[in-house]
């Protein structure tokens, strides 16, 4: 028989270091006259900065400088245009992080108020607020769709009952067989609109960055999910090839997704310290962390599913409008529709992908983008079909489960290791499933059994 991991205990080989303290994350490194840095973040959702005065802070005892959008390099990793709250405007270093916060709090800004949204739909609406001033509300980020203007008619709004979510232009859009024929011919069709939450990652490390300069080389140290993935973005934010760069992180202290790549403050580390020649700490808070830290992307979606009698899924209708936050996000309508493909191997499917920019924080891949949201979403939606025709809750996800033929997305690829049937059998047979669901209902005072059965990719 093969050997299998079901059951057994696993420890992962970095679990002692941790556990005793001998781990070293970036913010325990220190180096010789190393100063601390604090953000200025922005207090509005969309603004531009007309005035900073700096005086007050730069002539305080142990402040060592301040960092801009308008310092050479900087790019975009401060702005002088912040589109949500909690953007980044300007690093101040000092000897220590007390007196760099106070002398934050010196700074005098002066804004002047641009228009913001919050609400993908109101974006969309035909006259609604825009997040970027060149008028642009769709796209960007890591979406694969270059940013551009999308609203709306009035009358895609009009054109839909209660609670259902208004279906106009698409600028990402896939689809195979005959969605309409298909839920034409289905027996059973589920229509429903969903809205799922974007919660902030909130690893239990807040980022942290240090940098300093030797010799035309630049030293980093930070936490990240992947060294290979990061190092690139990193070169670029300071601007200089990877012979004049050396990146440490031994230890990353959680990410979900939200640490592959850098982010900002490394890339601020690195350039302050240029400026100022000493190397720089740049830890932020458990509060910025909720700002600056990446959020999962919120989906508002509509999807049709078509059955026939047998509990065979014929069509999936799936439209998606995602705020992508102010950056424009990740991929996860895209990565939804993906999975309800591989999940539910329909006959016929069509997609359409709204990602659109918002004035609210930073969002990006989170554990499984795209993909838990979509199954919270629609595995209630299987189990109600299996209600409504009389199908166990578990069959019916065998009848549809991805096997080695079964095909993903737009493109129909071939997927391989594919054993959901398998795996479902295996866990039925574990769970005891036909003793187990026959309970579901028992109540006892006011505690009541439920019993269930759920897949996701």
């Amino acid at each position: 028989m093969a050997w299998s991991l079901i059951g057994k205990n696993f420890t992962p080989p970095d679990v002692r270091a941790k556990v005793t303290g001998e781990a070293k994350y970036a913010e325990d490194f220190r180096a010789e006259g190393m100063v601390f840095a604090r953000l200025l973040t922005s207090p509005v959702p969309h603004a531009r900065v007309t005035r900073i005065d700096a005086s007050e802070a730069l002539a305080m005892e142990g402040v060592h400088g301040i960092l801009t959008a308008d310092d050479e390099g900087v790019g975009e990793l401060l702005t002088n245009e912040p589109k949500y709250v909690g953007d980044l405007i300007l690093a101040l270093a000092a000897d220590d992080e007390t007196t760099a916060q106070n002398a934050i709090e010196r700074i005098q800004l002066e804004f002047e108020p641009l228009d913001f949204t919050t609400d993908p739909l109101d974006c969309l609406y035909p006259g609604g607020p825009d997040p970027r001033v060149d008028g642009t509300n769709v796209g960007g980020g890591r979406t694969g769709l270059e940013r551009r203007r999308v609203k709306w008619t009035a009358r895609d709004f009009a054109a839909v009952g209660e609670g259902q979510l208004p279906m106009g232009e698409a600028p990402i859009e896939w689809a195979h067989g005959d969605v309409e024929a298909g839920l034409a011919a289905a027996d059973l069709v589920i229509d429903e609109s969903f809205v799922t939450a974007g919660n902030s990652h909130m690893s239990m490390e807040p980022r942290t960055a240090m940098a300093y300069w030797e010799n035309g080389k630049c030293y980093v140290y930070s936490g990240a999910q992947s060294l290979t993935a990061s190092m690139p973005a990193i070169a670029e934010q300071i601007g200089i090839g990877f012979d004049d760069f050396v990146y440490i992180n031994e230890f990353c202290g959680g990410g979900f997704g939200s640490k592959g790549t850098p982010g900002q403050t490394v890339g601020i580390a690195a350039h302050l310290s240029k400026k100022i020649s000493r190397p720089v700490m740049l830890r932020i808070s458990r509060h910025e962390e909720f700002y600056i830290g990446s959020a999962r992307g919120t989906l508002q979606a509509r999807v049709r599913l078509g059955f026939r009698s047998d509990g065979k899924v014929t069509a999936v209708d799936f439209t998606v409008v995602q705020d992508g936050g102010a950056n424009g996000g990740f991929q996860d309508a895209g990565d939804a529709a993906a999975a309800l493909s591989i999940l539910y191997q329909p006959e016929h499917m069509r997609f359409r992908g709204i990602p659109v920019i918002t004035n609210t924080t930073p969002r990006g891949p989170q554990r499984g983008p795209g993909q838990n949201q979509i199954s919270a979403a629609v595995e209630p939606l299987i189990d109600r079909a299996a209600n409504e025709l009389g199908i166990d809750r578990l069959e019916i996800r065998k009848l549809n489960a991805p096997d080695n033929d079964a095909l993903i997305g737009a493109n129909r690829l071939n997927v391989t290791s594919a054993y959901m049937p398998d795996a479902l059998d295996k866990g039925a047979a574990m769970f005891d499933w036909e003793a187990q669901r026959q309970r579901s209902g028992e109540r006892n005072g006011s505690k009541v059994r439920g019993v269930g059965v759920g897949t996701a990719y």
